[in-house]
Order: C-alpha cells, then sequence, then structure tokens
C-alpha cells in the first residue's frame, strides 16, 4: 500500500502520488463493485453514489486513506479528462501545510482531496460533479 503523507507533515508530497493512488482505488472498486472506472466524467457519478452508500448515522465508514484516495481519484478524472495536472503545493496559510493539488488550464489550483472530505462529510450540496463544475468555470 502507498502510504498517503498527512497534513501535519512536513514533506511534499510528490505530485505521482495522486495518479498512483487513483489507480490503486480504481482497482479497488472494480475488484469490489464491479465498476470499471475509465477515468471519464460520468466516473464521478458512481464516486458520488459510493460517497452515499458509505455513509450512515454515525458519520462516514471508509478511513482516511479511503476518502483520500477517493480524492485522488476526483483528481484524475480532472486530469485526464479536462487536461489538469497533478502538482503539490502549499495553500492555508500554512508554510507547514504541503498537499496535492489539481491545476487546470484555466489556471484554478483546486483540491479534489479536500472536496473528498467534504462529500464524506455529507454537508449540503457536496457532490464531485459540482466540484468539478465549479472547477472547470472561468
Amino acid at each position: 500500500m502507498f502510504r498517503f503523507p498527512r497534513a501535519a507533515s512536513r514533506r511534499r508530497p510528490d505530485p505521482a502520488v495522486g495518479s498512483l493512488l487513483a489507480g490503486a482505488m480504481a482497482g479497488g472498486i472494480h475488484d469490489i463493485y464491479g465498476h470499471t472506472v475509465t477515468y471519464v466524467p460520468e466516473d464521478l457519478v458512481f464516486v458520488d453514489r459510493l460517497f452515499v452508500d458509505l455513509r450512515t448515522e454515525d458519520g462516514f465508514v471508509g478511513d482516511e486513506f479511503t476518502v483520500q484516495s477517493l480524492g485522488c481519484l476526483i483528481g484524475e478524472i480532472l486530469v485526464r479528462t479536462d487536461g489538469g495536472h497533478w502538482s503539490n503545493a502549499r495553500r492555508r496559510g500554512s508554510r507547514e501545510d504541503p498537499m496535492l493539488e489539481v491545476v487546470l488550464p484555466n489556471g484554478r489550483a483546486v483540491d479534489p482531496i479536500r472536496a473528498a472530505y467534504d462529500c464524506a462529510g455529507g454537508g449540503e450540496d457536496t457532490s464531485v460533479i459540482r466540484f468539478r463544475q465549479l472547477a472547470l468555470a472561468s
């Protein structure tokens, strides 16, 4: 398994981690659910449904690695379909908060892992489909 750098780590993650975790999640989705991820926008419908199906009254049943890997899958769809690329950046006002993001051709840098955490939390208007629409808006 791949060890995903936690936000508290001072080490900057290698952008290749995004693609690796996305591939691992795609393989897991195929093995468990029989869905073949082809990294197209329609796969986001399946990912949205996963977030709903894995949510209980007690919260999201997936662990941190699962949420981060789903975020990487969301990001990899933006990379392969929408011409983005993985990058590492320090945002949220902290020099010690390295993270992965996807930089899109429109210049916008988005955080698909944060989007996955938002969806796992089940807040209002938390859809990965909506996340992609907002990311691509000029």
